[in-house]
């Protein structure tokens, strides 16, 4: 008899006193780990986008393309970014056929890159530009250019360390708001947080910046 007594289940009322309070731990910590999780996709294409501009600098550095180019091309809900090189080959043939004797950086799907994919990778990110751009380096900086929408008259001045740039692209959720990005410019990341900066120069530094609300920070 003693036995029985001593084997008791929960009551409903301590049942329902677990639930509420495994309720209200996980309202509170929902938000918090969706920021965390958002802000983890977002900082990922952020690295990746540095790795490839990284990648493609070293090609053109080490001579195996010593003409290469960065497109970005924002899609429905994703966005594909693309790293093209030029032979040296191909390079002399159009410096010495071109009527300016100079490289273009043109957006073309064949041709005139070679059909040299070094890299490709599309993520369910935002971009702070509406339409394609891209962005070419040469191993002295001597053809260093940038096309459509990442062109500087296209790309606002973002304040970076107490110094002006427009040699950038701007990662976001994809899940956006309109209106103005920080800089003032009108563009898809609107107010969205969290924000990441990929800045280039012409030779092919890379730097990596998050939005703190007031300021870029470096990353």
């Amino acid at each position: 008899m003693q036995r029985e007594q001593d084997i008791r289940g929960f009551t409903i009322l301590e049942l329902l006193v677990v639930i509420t309070i495994v309720a209200v731990v996980s309202a509170v910590g929902y938000p918090n780990f969706m920021e965390w999780r958002k802000d983890r996709e977002v900082r990922a294409a952020a690295e990746k986008v540095a790795t490839m501009l990284t990648g493609i600098n070293t090609q053109a550095q080490k001579g195996y393309f010593p003409f290469v180019q960065f497109e970005v091309q924002p899609l429905q809900g994703s966005v594909r970014f693309t790293s093209k090189g030029m032979t040296q080959n191909n390079v002399s043939y159009t410096l010495n056929q071109a009527a300016t004797k100079s490289l273009d950086c043109t957006i073309t799907p064949s041709g005139y890159w070679d059909n040299h994919l070094v890299d490709i990778y599309t993520a369910d990110i935002g971009v702070h530009i509406s339409s394609s751009g891209a962005v070419c380096f040469s191993k002295d900086g001597s053809y260093f250019n940038e096309k459509n929408k990442l062109e500087d008259s296209q790309n606002p001045n973002q304040t970076l360390e107490g110094r002006l740039s427009n040699n950038y692209i701007i990662i976001c959720p994809k899940s956006t708001s309109g209106g103005l990005i920080v800089g003032g410019s009108s563009g898809s990341c609107g107010t969205s947080k969290p924000q990441y900066l990929v800045e280039w120069s012409r030779f092919g530094n890379i730097s990596k910046f998050k939005w703190s609300g007031s300021a870029w920070s470096r990353q």
